[in-house]
């Protein structure tokens, strides 16, 4: 038997954080850099990983696990890393997990290269693999390429189960390991382990306090690609271990035991306001659940889509309903046929609900194939959410087959008269694997910089940094490259603008009252929470400096779109682009 003495789990940064950082400005940004990261959010991959394999057995407590997050910890040298993390006191394997998106791969391929590279300088061995959502699309490409030693697809843990497995009864390790999409409705079958993320330097005051129901999604949109990755069949799981899962995850502190707290920024100004004789005995617990170490008091759900069936997130809402933590959650927006579904999900605690809108224009819905989204009923559907206590976070693609370049100003004046409360923009993605990405090759309408750069320090079968929502990567049909590039720019510097953020606010609901944190959420979620709309509304808007390219190979890259080969480093393990 062959003793696995490091089990590294790396999630690498996405790329265009890499070539174009976002600098965290102003007080908040200072701050952050003084006392270290607050909330943050790493994922549930690898702790739903790490939990079935030590539930199994698969590795023990001789294996010693390390974890890196480049978002949050920021990109550490590998030979920095084995010296401040690994154990190598021992002879035998250290295994290094990498997890990436289509547009962190690059960054993947990167540090496993690095990672190899720093083995081999001390004589040691290791086996690199990469799993998450771009493997599942791409499973030989990282091998092909020479990157990695194997790919893991499919049901991640069983497939690296699998792997571990060989690599522990000293088996050759195969190029890839796909496990098919696996029950999970049986209690027990899944184990969240969210502390390991307390493995984090530094670690963050607050972890998002995080759960899933079911893996899968009842719809088959052409631009989605969670069939590839989550399968499908829609698996809900056992109602108990979702709401144990929460439970496990709290402020482990109250006004009496705060002074035990770790020492801290957070922490020192909540045992000094404990202490305090009236304001401590009245708001110190409030205080204390609103900042204190540990998780959040608010938790999420990580499903691709909560709502595939209505009995089972009725059943879902009844057993969380008694913890009396507010909750949000992405799902599909046909959820507001039945307003007694919504008011039930407000009682168990539902406040925020992230919804696929996509588009104003029916033209562009029909073509992702999304049939839970008609124009003539979205007013309606987000009127019923608003009705019910819920904010709505409107998901809106852009650059579909009916788009022109009116579209938009059409949505900004859909945002405007709805009241959404926060907003997601992407332009439309030929993510691998699904039927854009299809469609887009068989019709010959990739525009040429998806290929890969030919002085790239990484070979990769696409340009895989571009494919981040945020460039066009797609010929459009009705209008130019730059007026959808644009154009794109242009809807999120008006929505988050400091103009767009009041126009959102529906004042005659909400009251006055509400609007100072309607703004300082809405200024918080796009400067500091969401890295890829800081990046895109800080853009300057194209200027048309090329021939608008009409076929690939015809023209060279518009400089906006044009990507250095900045080495780097390399999001967390969620599963689904």
């Amino acid at each position: 038997m062959v003793n696995i003495d490091n089990l590294i789990c790396l999630s690498p940064k996405d790329s265009y954080l890499v070539d174009s950082p976002v600098k965290r400005k102003g007080f908040l940004g200072e701050l952050e850099r003084k006392t270290g990261p607050f909330v943050r959010s790493p994922g549930v991959g690898y702790p739903y990983l790490i939990g079935f394999l030590r539930k199994n057995k698969i590795i023990t407590d001789s294996t010693r696990l390390v974890l890196q997050h480049d978002l949050i910890e920021g990109i550490r040298p590998i030979e920095k890393l084995i010296e401040m993390k690994v154990d190598l006191s021992r002879n035998g394997c250290d295994v290094l997990f990498i997890t990436a998106y289509t547009n962190s791969v690059r960054e993947a391929y990167r540090r496993a290269r690095e990672a190899r590279k720093a083995y081999k300088a001390i004589g040691r061995s290791l086996i690199t693999v990469l799993g998450g959502p771009h493997a599942s699309a791409m499973t030989n490409e990282g091998t092909r390429l020479g990157h990695v030693d194997a790919i893991v697809a499919g049901e991640g843990e069983w497939a690296a189960a699998q792997l571990l497995t060989d690599v522990k009864e000293g088996r050759p390790v195969k190029p890839l390991y796909q496990a098919p999409f696996a029950r999970i409705r049986d209690k027990n079958t899944l184990t969240l382990d969210m502390g390991i993320w307390q493995g984090l330097r530094p670690t963050p005051q607050q972890i998002v306090t995080s759960t899933s129901f079911a893996r899968g999604c009842k719809l088959d949109c052409s631009f989605c690609a969670v069939k590839i990755t989550n399968g499908e069949l829609v698996r809900n799981r056992d109602y108990s271990d979702v709401v144990d899962e929460i439970r496990g995850q709290g402020i482990p502190y109250d006004r009496e035991t705060i002074s035990s707290a770790p020492d801290g920024f957070f922490n020192r100004i909540l045992k000094m306001f404990a202490r305090m004789p009236v304001l401590g005995k009245r708001y110190g617990d409030s205080l204390i659940r609103l900042i204190g170490p540990g998780y959040t008091n608010r938790f999420f759900f990580w499903d691709d889509n909560l709502y595939n069936a209505r009995g089972s997130l009725e059943k879902l809402c009844e057993a969380i309903r008694p913890l009396g933590r507010p909750w949000a959650a992405q799902l599909t927006m046909d959820i507001a046929k039945y307003p007694a579904l919504l008011k039930l999900a407000y009682e168990s605690g539902c406040r925020e609900l992230f919804l696929g809108i996509e588009s104003v224009n029916q033209d562009g819905l029909d073509g992702l194939d999304k049939w839970s989204n008609q124009t003539d009923s979205m007013q309606d559907y987000i009127q019923r959410v608003h009705d019910a206590g819920i904010r709505v976070m409107g998901a809106f693609v852009f650059g579909l087959d009916g788009d022109d370049a009116s579209v938009f100003d059409q949505t900004l004046e859909f945002v405007y008269k709805n009241g959404i409360d926060f907003l997601v923009a992407n332009i439309i993605q030929p993510y691998p694997g699904t039927g854009t990405f299809q469609e887009a090759v068989t019709g010959e309408t990739l525009l040429p910089w998806t290929a890969c750069p030919a002085d790239s320090d990484i070979a990769m079968d696409y340009n895989w940094p571009l494919f981040d929502g945020a460039h066009v990567l797609v010929r459009p049909t009705r209008m130019s490259v730059e007026e959808l590039q644009n154009g794109y720019y242009y809807f999120l510097k008006e929505a988050y603008s400091l103009t767009g953020i009041s126009r959102r606010f529906r004042f005659k609901e909400m009251g006055a009252r509400k609007f100072p944190q309607h703004f300082v959420e809405n200024y918080m979620v796009s400067r500091y929470s969401m890295n890829k709309t800081a990046y895109a509304i800080k853009k300057r808007l194209v200027k048309k400096r090329f021939p608008v390219v009409e076929r690939p190979g015809e023209a060279p890259l518009p400089g906006i779109l044009r990507r250095s080969s900045v080495t780097g480093a390399a999001r967390p393990l969620t599963r689904s682009h």
